[in-house]
């Protein structure tokens, strides 16, 4: 080969590569669409048709797009008989961990705090007081669920707070934990976490009607109180006396957009601790893992990844997905037992790859393939069946779908993925019949299709 061929042959080979380069450049700097076009006429017609279906009253949208909110809406009404105005409030539920995260965090970058410092420095809880692993735990645990103690304490035999395992070992979510770090917090700065709170993130960022603890008398007209399975009110007391690091903050959609959008903008947590924030501490499952204070998903198709937060108490369903690269992000909020069905319906229906999304939250696997079912068949299930955990579940037809609803599991339509098997969209359960001697038995299978519950038909 001449030495003109030679270097032709290098030049050329240059010239693509850098073409490559440039290509690829593109490529990974090139918008993700991460919102279907027409999302707002898809919202207006699917909120009102879910909220009848699965008996909401309030249902509050609110979408981050490009950086900017894009759009603030509340559906219904926040208690029977009383529109929900657009600054209606909610309560958050769980999503007050990563809103609390961000104010810890705040701590931390002002060298107030350490992310590592054992906690026993500031405050230990009587209960575990004269156990050795009490030494151990820091806030890093409490923000990664790696504390060792269960959700609440009262989900052990005896009521008091226990260590499950060694600080740091594993992923376990824990309210306990969070509130562990709120009396650790209050010790040491001799002042309610709220007002830290308050300063910190809801003041700097203007989340005006943002507050842990109850309203003003003057807000609770705003109020979006909580409703049943059954469409009827709570009979509960809603009024939150009782600061709480994990649970029920109140706040609008709004609200939490400002939150969501400064996250992504890194104007509340930012270098380091931003990257800390995000990166997995802890994993929940195969494919899922917890940062601080934030489920972290990282292989979406598009290169994307999400930082989330869902809440859920009697009443209250609520989610806040964000997309960070991109600045994407969107917060629903419902104020009914049945709110999950709807939250994952607007994701699957205004989200490009919403199903894709779902799976990467909410299941282990891929969501099957939906089959087509007669009627005829729909009928054998239909019924009340007893459960052997002594409450009973309802089995009906809606629009040649099956549903099942109860006092104590929310309403979900069930999709057929076999003629004998079932699932519902928000949870990764599946229903399995089996009939037996003349008479139709229910199975509830977990993801590895292992028995959690059955029922007889009644």
């Amino acid at each position: 080969m001449s030495l003109f061929k030679t270097k032709s042959f290098y030049g050329y080979c240059l010239f693509f590569l850098l073409l490559l380069a440039c290509s690829n450049e593109q490529k990974s700097n090139s918008k993700i669409t991460v919102f279907k076009p027409n999302y707002k006429k898809t919202l207006d017609s699917i909120v009102p048709k879910l909220m009848a279906e699965y008996l909401a009253p309030a249902v509050g949208v609110g979408i981050i797009e490009d950086g900017k909110i894009a759009f603030v809406k509340v559906y219904g009404d926040n208690e029977k008989g009383h529109k929900a105005p657009e600054n209606t409030i909610f309560n958050i539920a769980s999503i007050t961990k990563p809103v609390v995260t961000a104010a810890i965090l705040e701590l931390v970058a002002h060298d107030d705090w350490e992310l590592d410092e054992p906690l026993f420095h500031y405050w230990t809880d009587p209960d575990v007081a004269d156990d050795a692993y009490a030494k151990l735990i820091t806030t890093r645990h409490c923000l990664s669920h790696t504390t060792g103690f269960k959700n609440w304490r009262w989900d052990e035999e005896d009521g008091k707070l226990k260590f499950n395992f060694k600080p740091g070992t594993k992923f376990q979510y824990s309210g306990e934990g969070m509130e562990y770090l709120r009396h650790a917090v209050e010790s040491k700065f001799k002042m309610g976490l709220e007002k830290i709170v308050d300063s910190l993130v809801f003041k700097p960022l203007k989340m005006k009607d943002a507050k842990m603890g109850w309203l003003a008398d003057k807000d609770t007209a705003r109020f979006a109180k909580w409703y049943d399975t059954r469409g009827n009110l709570h009979p509960i007391n809603y009024k939150i006396k009782k600061i709480n690091a994990a649970d029920d903050m109140l706040l609008t959609v709004n609200d939490l957009l400002l939150f969501g959008n400064a996250i992504m903008h890194k104007k509340v947590v930012d270098g380091v601790l931003y990257d800390e924030m995000i990166k997995p501490q802890s994993a929940i499952n195969d494919k899922l893992n917890q940062g601080l204070g934030w489920v972290v998903y990282d292989k979406l198709s598009n290169g994307e990844y999400i930082i989330n937060h869902d809440g859920g108490d009697p009443g209250v369903v609520t989610t806040l997905i964000l997309f960070p690269k991109n600045k994407n992000g969107i917060v629903i909020f419902v104020n009914s037992d049945n709110g999950a069905s709807i939250t994952n319906n607007i994701n699957k229906a205004i989200i490009t790859n919403g199903i894709e999304v779902i799976e990467g939250l909410h299941w282990n696997t891929k969501i099957p393939d939906v089959i087509k079912i007669s009627d005829s068949i729909l009928k054998k299930y239909v019924g009340t069946y007893k459960t052997n955990r002594d409450f009973s579940i309802r089995l009906h037809i809606e629009n040649h779908s099956l549903y099942s609803d109860s006092d104590v599991f929310p309403k979900v339509k069930l999709y057929p993925m076999a003629k004998d098997e079932f699932y519902p969209l928000p949870f990764e359960l599946y229903f399995k019949f089996v009939e037996e001697n003349n008479k139709m038995k229910l199975q509830f299978l977990s993801s590895n299709k292992t028995v959690q519950l059955e029922g007889e038909k009644q």
